[in-house]
Parts: structure tokens; C-alpha cells; sequence
């Protein structure tokens, strides 16, 4: 062998190995084509998220208007409730108290009718007795108060009739004995005849009870006419069962 040809074999033993073009191209490309790859994903990736993330967030959103519009109507049932409740205290109070009004005003009659009861003693069984009778002066009338009891034996009433006679000197200076009647009402005149005036009877006074009835009004006197004494008969199938007579203060 020469030593020509065995510096050429040498040569071509020692020089590199070069890749071709193509091969660069082609490495270079699925570079380029990954990076192109990965900026698209994350882009997408960021665009469903903010999709995401905007439908999310109205959805609560909405659900907070629909949590607020309930509260306001909680709100508003509250509100209602709580000034019912205080309607119905404030009733609640009145009830109570007209209850306590009239507790002590059946208390306070029941203290006046022990009172009476033993100012008198009680009469037979069935009998009705007057156990107050107060009568004064007011203008051209007479003011009457009247207390009558009964000892009942059972639930029957007893029905009857009351009439005030009166004692006492007329204009001309005589004595007289009237009965008095009721004084009436504004509108209301005598009656025009005698079966007319039976009829009303404006001097008998009607009574129907158990146990006590309390009796008031007014009674006309006549012109010029001045008691001196008031006598009450309580009448009973036209029978007088039982009278009582005041005196009256001489009128200056």
C-alpha cells in the first residue's frame, strides 16, 4: 500500500459527520409547532376558564338577588307580625283592664249590698223589702234612688209595680197628697183620655226581678206644688206589699 492512499483513508476516517438540511427544517418545524401548540392549549384553557368563571359568577350573583329579595320579605312579615303583636297588646291591655274596672265595680256593688243587707234584716221567704230609698230636690223635679231586695225561695221573679206618693202644700197654701209621676221624655206629651192614660200609667212604675233590682229617675211635680214627704208602695197583684216614707229638707 502507498502512502498516498493511506493519508487519503485517514483523512476521510478523522472528518465529522454533518446532518443534512431537511433533517434541521424538520426538527425546527415540530419545535415551532409545539410552542404554537402549547400558547393555542393555554389560550384555550384560559378562555373556557373565564367562561367558566363569568357564567359561575352569575349564576351566584343571581342567587344572591333571589337570597335577598327572600330576606326583604322576611323583612316585611316581620314587620307586619311585630305591629300585630303590638295591636293585639295594646287590646290585650284594654281587655285587661276594663276587666279590672269591672272587677272593682262588682266588688264595690257587692260591698253595698253586704252594707244594706244588714241594715235591715231580712223578711220572710218571697218578701220584698226596700232597703234604700233616697229622694231630693233637683229644679222642678224629684231625683230618686231606689234599692229593693228579695228573699227569693227559688228562680221565680217577682213581678210587680212601684208608685210614689208625695205629702205636701199646694200654691194656694193646702195640704195635699199627690201622686207623682215620671217625668217625660223630650217629645212624648200626656195622654188625652182617661182609658188613654190607664193605659200608659205613667204613675206605676214596672219591676221584674230575682234577687235586687236598683231603681233611678226623675219625678214631675206640679206647679207650684212643694213636698214635704215621699212615700214609695211597691205593689204586687195590685196589692201593697211593702212602703217606705222620706222626709224632705224644707226649700228656702
Amino acid at each position: 500500500m502507498s502512502n498516498k492512499d493511506s493519508v487519503v483513508h485517514e483523512g476521510q476516517v478523522s472528518s465529522p459527520t454533518r446532518p443534512s438540511g431537511g433533517k434541521l427544517l424538520a426538527v425546527l418545524a415540530l419545535l415551532v409547532g409545539l410552542v404554537a401548540g402549547a400558547v393555542a392549549a393555554r389560550y384555550w384553557f384560559q378562555s373556557e376558564a373565564s367562561q367558566q368563571y363569568n357564567s359561575m359568577q352569575q349564576q351566584l350573583q343571581s342567587e344572591l338577588d333571589t337570597r335577598n329579595s327572600e330576606l326583604e320579605g322576611a323583612r316585611a312579615k316581620a314587620d307586619a307580625l311585630e305591629g300585630k303583636l303590638m295591636v293585639e297588646e295594646s287590646t290585650r291591655k284594654g281587655l285587661e283592664a276594663g276587666m279590672q274596672t269591672l272587677q272593682s265595680e262588682l266588688g264595690r256593688v257587692r260591698d253595698q249590698l253586704a252594707f244594706f243587707d244588714q241594715l235591715l234584716p231580712p223578711g220572710p221567704k218571697g218578701s220584698v223589702s226596700i232597703r234604700a230609698l233616697e229622694v231630693e230636690r233637683l229644679g222642678p223635679t224629684l231625683q230618686y234612688k231606689v234599692l229593693l231586695m228579695r228573699n227569693a225561695p227559688d228562680d221565680a221573679l217577682f213581678t210587680g209595680s212601684m208608685q210614689f206618693m208625695a205629702n205636701g202644700t199646694q200654691a194656694d197654701g193646702k195640704e195635699a197628697k199627690i201622686i207623682l209621676k215620671a217625668v217625660m221624655a223630650p217629645g212624648m206629651r200626656e195622654p188625652d183620655t182617661a182609658a188613654a192614660e190607664e193605659a200608659v200609667d205613667v204613675s206605676k212604675f214596672s219591676l221584674s226581678f230575682d234577687e235586687f233590682q236598683r231603681v233611678n229617675g226623675l219625678l214631675d211635680l206640679p206647679q207650684g206644688f212643694v213636698p214635704n214627704s215621699v212615700t214609695l208602695n211597691v205593689f204586687e197583684d195590685k196589692k201593697i206589699r211593702v212602703s217606705r216614707t222620706v222626709k224632705l229638707p224644707a226649700t228656702n
